[in-house]
């Protein structure tokens, strides 16, 4: 149905941060104040910056048996930084999301506490909230960045640690962040306590937040034309062993990957972590993929594998094993998997100023003895205006079981 809903809350917030940036003194946005002669000095440096990343959606989903769904979301995400231009900042934003088209429903184990609830639809994870989501301290400078609070952070091609953008409300962490860059090699540490999930803050225990102690360490370095990387996440979470996602979800993985031109090759192992009692022993990752540009298209191949027991809690796992989100479950550590061998291909292209992409996928289990099922994927993009696009998404999951999933989108994001 169509729902009508107030925007106080939203409405309050976005005058909030105009009242603030009126009363600040010298202030500017990413506005062009140039035409305003004498008021400021343009070569002042700026105390207060104001941002917005808004996106509209429609998303249609039909996974097996249930009723198909239909949600009409919209997200605003207001954000405020003080004293950009320096090396000392602090940042904050806050996320509200709502459904104006609610037939559909969370679909977590606990999504009667969320709204949407239409209880025997498909799933589509968007629920309504109005929460902080990012609220740091960051010193930036030559090459060093250190950042405390609650932030978004991406590690790599977010295989392991991500922040699940593709959802209306993505996922945080309360963390102390240190890096350094360099042209020729990076190096990172996180430690976090707490991992805020998409479901926002009308969840509960796991569905909300995976709380412990989580270790990450990331680098890489240029090697003439490779770039070799190695990481190792530790994350020891407080509810295992007596929730199950929090039982997967508690391991400690150690990679690396190396990058030579369009190849890509990479392998990790994980192992249980504090008190999970999983029993996973050594379990492995590989992911080789190639990537060809050949007269204005961009070819790609490639075949992931995970182990049975290989899970990746932190991931923004939309990105990969098809956009029907088919193996999100298992992926993430929500349930048991039998393992994946992901074999897939992809082609990239333009025609004018519209990107095309399209993919193909085809599934087994982490032997090769039962097939999983197969997926295609299409991709449109077209820019609208500065600062906003237009997407289109489309995927169809046949599973070996007789199993489907439908899948279409169209969005409008908008960044300023």
């Amino acid at each position: 149905m169509i729902k009508t809903i107030s925007y106080t809350t939203l409405t309050s917030a976005l005058l909030s941060f105009s009242a603030l940036a009126g009363e600040a003194g010298t202030i500017t946005s990413k506005t062009d104040f140039s035409d305003q002669g004498d008021l400021i000095d343009k070569k002042s440096p700026r105390i207060l910056d104001f941002s917005l990343n808004a996106r509209a959606r429609y998303e249609f989903r039909e996974a097996g048996r249930a009723d198909a769904s239909h949600a009409g979301t919209v997200r605003f995400r207001p954000g405020l930084t003080f004293l950009p231009d320096g090396p000392f900042s602090i940042h904050v934003d806050g996320e509200f999301t709502y459904a104006l088209l609610d037939d559909f429903q969370v679909g977590t184990p606990q999504s009667a506490n969320f709204d949407p609830f239409e209880a025997n639809n498909t799933p589509i994870a968007d629920p309504e909230t109005e929460e902080l989501n990012q609220a740091y301290a960051q010193w930036k400078k030559d090459g060093l960045t250190v950042k405390v609070g609650r932030q978004r952070y991406i590690l790599d091609n977010a295989a392991f640690i991500g922040n699940v953008g593709w959802r209306q409300n993505e996922q945080t962490l309360d963390a102390a962040s240190v890096a350094y860059k360099t042209d020729l090699f990076s190096v990172s540490y996180a430690f976090a306590n707490r991992a805020n999930r998409i479901f926002g803050t009308d969840g509960t225990s796991v569905v909300q937040a995976l709380e412990g102690d989580m270790h990450i360490f990331n680098g890489s370095a240029k090697v003439k034309d490779f770039t070799l990387g190695a990481y190792a996440y530790l994350l020891d979470f407080d509810e295992a062993p007596n929730n199950g996602f929090a039982n997967r979800a508690s391991s400690n993985t150690y990679g690396g990957y190396v990058k030579y031109k369009g190849l890509h090759a990479e392998f990790a192992v994980q192992e249980d972590s504090g008190d999970s009692n999983f029993g996973r022993g050594s379990s492995n990752y590989a992911h080789v993929n190639y990537t060809h540009k050949f007269e204005g298209v961009t070819l790609l191949g490639g075949v992931e594998y995970l182990d049975a027991d290989f899970h990746t809690p932190l991931a923004t796992v939309h990105a990969f094993n098809g956009y029907a989100d088919n193996f999100i479950g298992t992926r993430l550590g929500l349930a048991d998997s039998p393992g994946l061998n992901d074999l897939y291909v992809g082609a990239t292209t333009k025609v004018n100023d519209v990107t095309l992409k399209a993919f193909a996928h085809y599934y087994t289990d982490d032997s090769i003895s039962q097939d999983l099922g197969w997926e295609v994927d299409f991709v449109a993009v077209k820019p609208v205006f500065e600062g906003a696009k237009v997407l289109t998404k489309l995927a169809y999951f046949d599973g070996a079981g007789g199993g489907e999933i439908k899948q279409a989108s169209i969005q409008l994001d908008y960044t300023y």
